[in-house]
């Protein structure tokens, strides 16, 4: 117990000093302290300033909470929804520096990374980096450029503007197909492996078509041309060479060659005319009958003969103005055959 020290002032009044301040608190008995959560573990106290009273709580409800050393939260429970786990923050949280995070992370709604440099929207499936690049689930990637330093897969690549190949590589699909939907430009060299397939026009133009390289190759022509066929010069090119010919040709217009030569036989049917000269080295076999050129003929009953150029002609006509059917087969002056009645000879 104190001592204490009475003195009589001017006022007649008795002043009791102690050597105490203040009464002594007993926290332990928590006899100055709202200890209605007394039973249950681990509260704290938090001083209550409306009634100057201090109250054993779970809930911090102070504006502000400054620790300054590490904070350690030893409960384990995993965390599946903003009302679970070891830590439970009603309002928002800010963080100066790193954070760490050992397990997944699960954020519902949208998350900015920089001055609003990147936003990740998870609700409506959308990434935006600033204002040159877009990230949609429906629209795909949307940039105004983009540059791939390893290989790139993807399923399908759809490209609606102009596409530049500057690597000196080009294109190189492996197993899978190359679908343009509108116009392909090539600066420079197209080279495909494997099967080719053009549906549609397809125009080669403005220099040399080469088909093949070897004799190897084959050119299979399923379609049917729509246009003449013509040699680049005259007389320099051949259709078929020995021993690969072509098997049958048709033609229903003229054909024109400066020489022709049939090694089987050969069949006609129609008028046949020859302007030039006909050589025949073995025997011509004619079923109807040799016919004069107009003005080689002087009939009827003409008599055909060699003249000094050796040409086959026929002489003048043998009808004379008599009756008789006996004629006699001789020669004029000129030396042409007739047929006649008179004999005019010198000897017999």
């Amino acid at each position: 117990m104190p001592n204490i020290n009475d003195r009589i002032g001017s006022q007649n009044v008795i002043r009791v000093l102690s050597n105490a301040s203040a009464p002594p608190t007993r926290i332990v008995n928590l006899t100055d302290v709202d200890a209605t959560l007394k039973t249950r573990d681990g509260m704290i106290l938090v001083w209550n300033l409306s009634d100057e009273t201090f109250y054993m709580t779970d809930t911090i409800d102070s504006s502000s909470l400054i620790a300054t050393g590490i904070v350690t939260f030893s409960n384990t429970t995993e965390s599946t929804s903003t009302t679970t786990g070891a830590v439970i923050v009603s309002g928002g949280v800010g963080i100066a520096k790193n954070l760490n995070v050992g397990g997944d992370a699960k954020i519902v709604g949208v998350v900015t990374f920089g001055s609003s440099s990147i936003i990740v929207d998870g609700t409506n499936e959308l990434i935006n980096v600033g204002s040159g690049v877009t990230i949609s689930s429906t629209d795909g990637i949307t940039t105004p450029s983009i540059r791939i330093l390893g290989p790139l897969t993807a399923e399908s690549l759809s490209i609606s503007g102009i596409s530049t190949l500057a690597s000196a590589g080009g294109i190189t699909t492996t197993g899978g197909s190359l679908f343009v939907n509108n116009s392909l430009t090539v600066g420079e060299n197209l080279r495909v492996d494997g099967t080719s397939e053009f549906i549609g026009v397809a125009t080669f133009r403005g220099g040399t078509i080469n088909l093949g390289d070897a004799t190897s190759d084959d050119i299979n022509v399923g379609g049917e041309f729509i246009s003449d066929l013509n040699p680049n010069d005259d007389a320099s090119y051949d259709l078929g060479i020995e021993g690969k010919r072509w098997r049958t040709g048709r033609f229903s217009g003229l054909v024109t060659s400066t020489s022709l030569f049939v090694s089987g036989i050969s069949t006609f049917i129609g008028n046949q005319f020859t302007t030039g000269n006909v050589s025949i080295t073995g025997f011509a076999t004619v079923t109807d009958g040799i016919f004069y050129e107009t003005g080689d003929f002087d009939g009827p009953n003409g008599i055909a003969y060699f003249d000094d150029t050796g040409k086959l002609i026929g002489a003048a006509s043998t009808e004379s103005g008599i009756s008789t059917s006996n004629y006699v087969l001789t020669t004029d002056a000129s030396g042409i055959p007739v047929w006649t009645n008179t004999i005019d000879g010198g000897e017999y």
